[in-house]
Parts: C-alpha cells; structure tokens; sequence
C-alpha cells in the first residue's frame, strides 16, 4: 500500500475542504492587529502540498515552504512554476532547522507539529524563533488540545474532476505518561474509474494549554497574544465554555 504522504494529489483533494481565502484574511487580520513589523515575507512549516501558497502569492507576500517529504515539496515546486511570485522550497525537520535567513510571519497547519518529546517541542520553538524577526508572529492550527484526550475517528468524501477521495482519521493513545498519541489516515482514491488505497500512521506527544504557555514562557524568546475557535478572532476560546465546540483552535505568538 502507499504512503499518504507521496501522493501529493490526492492528499491535496482529500483536505480541499477548507476554505483558504478566508484563512489567509485571518492571517491578515493577525497582521494589522497583532504583527510588531510589516509582513513581506511568509514561512509555511510542514507545507506538504502548500494549500495557502497561491492565495499568498496572489496577494503579494514572498513564500517560503519548509517539509521533511520531498515528494510534497516536488509537487508545490510545480504548483509555485505556474503562479506569478516568489516561492522557496526547503527540505528539513521543523524540530531542529537553520535557515540563514529570517521570517515576517511564520505558521503552522492541520496540528503538524510532529514533535515526539518535550525536547522536541522546545527544539521546534527555538528554531521557529531564529528564522522569526523580531515583532513577528507564528500562528500554530489545531496545535493545542483544549478537552482531555480521547479516541477520535472522523470520516469524508471529496471530488475533484474525476478523482474521489474518501478519507479516514483516527487518532488513539499509545503512552500516557509521555502523553503520545498515534494519528493514522487512510485514503481510498477512486480516479477516473481506478482505486487505490494508501496509508500513513505518525507518532506525535499532545500538548495542551497551560503546558503551552509554559514551553513559550520557558523558551523566552515569544510573548503569548491569544488563541481562538475555528479561526475567528472573534471567538476567544476562553469564551467557549463546552470542549466540544472546539473546532480548529488557531494559537498565535509574537516573537520578542
């Protein structure tokens, strides 16, 4: 069977369920309200097939994509070639990277953050605070569990021109004590009359709020702004009173 993740196409159809203009205007009102410096020049970490690289582009941000799977980093490199702008395209590990260069606004989607251990976590956040000017920010998507862990298991079905993509997610606990869970998707693709199947199953330790505040007040190089439901900075998630209605959670820093 193959792995998720080398199938950029279909991995790209089976998230296109989001809406990327408005998550893009919700990067910008981050900006106007928030940001400490003018945003130019924006990193993606864990871009996989790079969703919101176009609207940025359009928009005229420079675009920089950072992923370990080159296989995702080949195909936005082929989706950049088409659309006028200016995109980069790095190979590395978001826990320990060096860039030589350094960012007006940083982010991060669909809770990637792969960290394994609290080391790897304060790791991530150090090289997140290099590659970031100071006064800019670092916007972290479904990165913070907000109710006590419990198994998951979610279902869906996109299209796009003759592909179908049905997806499914599940998410169980492997070791309490160093709070890891396992997170596995499989895909059955249905293109133009021929079925695949693929897989990906990835280890990666919770984090939850408090203790979140705690690795950005321990790193010290952040200053903690908000987080939010669903991406709607009109929905402070101290406002939500049920766990429930925790869709999405979206956490932003701004570094010192």
């Amino acid at each position: 069977m193959k792995a998720v993740y080398d199938e950029p196409r279909y991995y790209e159809i089976a998230f296109s369920y989001r809406d990327i203009g408005a998550e893009v205007d919700t990067f910008e009102q981050c900006f106007a309200k928030y940001s400490g410096i003018s945003v130019k020049n924006i990193l993606e970490l864990g871009c996989g097939n790079s969703p919101h690289m176009e609207e940025l582009l359009k928009r005229g941000y420079t675009y920089t994509g950072l992923d370990i799977n080159k296989s995702m980093l080949e195909y936005s490199s082929r989706k950049a070639s088409t659309i006028p702008g200016q995109a980069t395209f790095i190979h590395g590990n978001m826990i320990d990277f060096s860039l030589g260069e350094t960012f007006d606004f940083a982010f991060i989607a669909l809770g990637s953050l792969s960290a394994r251990n609290t080391e790897e976590v304060l790791s991530h956040f150090r090289s997140v605070a290099a590659a970031l000017n100071r006064g800019g920010l670092y916007l972290l998507d479904w990165c913070v569990h907000f109710a006590p862990f419990s198994e998951r298991a979610e279902s869906w079905t996109m299209e796009q021109d003759r592909t179908k993509v049905t997806t499914r997610w599940s998410e169980k606990l492997v070791d309490a004590a160093e709070q890891l869970v396992e997170e596995t998707i499989s895909l059955e693709v249905i293109d133009d009359g021929t079925v695949c199947h693929l897989s990906g199953t990835g280890v990666s330790r919770v984090i939850f709020p408090q203790e979140f505040l705690l690795f950005v007040e321990h790193t010290g190089e952040f200053e903690f702004v908000g987080w939010w439901n669903n991406w709607n900075l009109e929905r402070p998630l101290g406002d939500v009173k049920d766990p429930k209605n925790i869709s999405r959670p979206i956490a932003l820093l701004r570094r010192k």
